[in-house]
This record gives C-alpha cells, structure tokens and sequence, in this order.
C-alpha cells in the first residue's frame, strides 16, 4: 500500500489534467534533456548475522575438522553503493502557459563497493578471517507520466512544482563474497529484478536563455516499495538466511537543458 505522502505525485498529476484539458490546441513542444543524481536515503542493506559453523572445511579445505563462527556485520545502504550518476529524456507540451503535461525515461545508477562486511573467527585459528564483499552496481530504468505545474507563466526564472507516476524497473542485484586468502565465490544474487510502481514530487526553476531554450535544475522525492528478500547470497561464507533491503526513498537532483518547437 502507498503511504499518504506518496499519493502526493498523483493529485498533482491530476491537476495538471485538469488544465489540459481546459486548454487550447495551441502551444508548444519542449524536449528536455537531464543528467544529476539520485541521493540515498541511509536505510539498512542487511542485518548483524552470526552463525556457528561446524566444519570451517567447507569454507577452507586447509580448516577441515575446526569448529568455528562466521559473523557478518550490519551494512547501511551507503555502505554498500556510492552515488552514482542519473540521466533522463523527457517529452512535454506546454498545454497552458503554465501546465505541462510530460512523459519522461529514466536510467540510474548506484555503484556497488568492494570492501570487508565481516570475519570468520576460531580458537584454533591465530587472528579473524576478513568477509569481503564486491557488490555490483544498482541499475534502475524508470518510465513516468506527470505534469509541471509553473508558479509564474512570465520572466526570465520561472519555478514550479511538478508530480509523477509510473513503473520503476531494478535490475537483479549480484555480488562475490570471499573469505582473506580465499579466491572469489560464484556471483550470488542478493535481490532479484523488479518492476515496481514508483512516484515522485519536485520543485525548481527554469531559466530562458532564448527564445527555444530554457535551463533548469530541481530537487525531489520519489517514492516506491523497497524489495525485500531473505536469501542465501552469503552461503559460501557460512552465513544463511539474510534478510536484504533496499530504501523506499531516493531524492533526485538534476539538471536539465530544455528546447521548445
């Protein structure tokens, strides 16, 4: 079910329908073109796990027979991903001079960090053995419908407030775990690929450069259902049933070049 913020994009969508369809035939078509990023918010990735693990032979030939413990440390979504880059298309038209109805393709990236999440620890052995993780990059394509709603329709600096709706595609999300010393295991995959329903709030200004052309820069929110799956990507490290998450929340900021015709 979608939080009350979240049916914020839809009244605002519905909105700017409205003036659509009050407006003329006049008007025109802008293409916009926009690059930014989308920044995290810092949900838990996975939980503090620790599991007994009868024979460390199955982790390492060289340990067959020792007893031991296999620990994997509570990740924060920054953790795991760096900020990575978004881009976006987006085709609009201008049905009042302030009301812009718009479909807008999406595609962004978190880029996956390589970097220790745990250890497996023994009696006989002399110091803890260092987990690593190499998570894969997060890429999401997301197709949206929406409307711009211009707080002022004259000037050189415009505002406005903008909502949208659509579907969001991630793509399945793998990574490699290993044991110091020990080579890579096969890629396992933490969560699978989805395609959820996604929504989005954001204000900005648009700036005339010419009588085509505007520049612009916002900031938002968007919303959708964080994946959540209980899996066994750390199994080859002696840890089982994990619980992954991922944020419901992200908050784009772009910039955009935009050409009227």
């Amino acid at each position: 079910m979608l939080s009350k913020v979240s049916l914020i994009p839809f009244a605002l969508v519905a909105l700017g329908g409205a003036g659509a369809a009050s407006a003329s035939d006049e008007g025109q078509w802008v293409t916009t073109f926009l690059a930014g990023s989308n920044l995290m918010e810092n949900g838990s990735f996975n939980p503090h796990v620790t599991r007994d693990v009868a024979d460390l032979g199955t982790l390492d030939p060289s340990l067959a027979g020792v007893s031991g413990e296999s620990r994997i440390d509570r990740l924060q979504f920054r953790d795991a991903f760096r900020i990575g880059p978004s881009f976006s298309i987006e085709t609009g038209y201008m049905a009042q001079s302030n009301f812009e109805p718009f479909a807008r393709l999406s595609y962004s990236q978190l880029s996956g960090r390589n970097q220790e999440i745990g250890f497996v620890s023994s009696p006989t052995l002399d110091s803890p053995l260092a987990i690593r993780a190499n998570i894969g990059d997060m890429d999401t394509w997301a197709l949206n419908l929406g409307t711009r709603y211009f707080l002022t329709d004259n000037g050189a600096a415009r505002t406005y407030l903008a909502g949208y709706v659509g579907a969001d595609r991630t793509d399945a999300l793998h990574a490699r775990f290993h044991i110091a010393g020990l080579p890579d295991s096969a890629s396992e995959d933490i969560l699978p690929q989805t395609t959820r329903l996604d929504a989005g709030v954001e204000g900005g200004v648009a700036w005339q450069v010419s009588d085509t052309t505007d520049l612009s820069l916002s900031v938002g929110a968007q919303y959708l259902d964080a994946r959540s799956e209980l899996t066994n990507a750390f199994a080859p490290v002696g840890v089982e049933d994990v619980r992954f998450t991922d944020p419901r929340w992200s908050f784009p900021v772009n910039f955009g070049v935009n050409f009227k015709f």
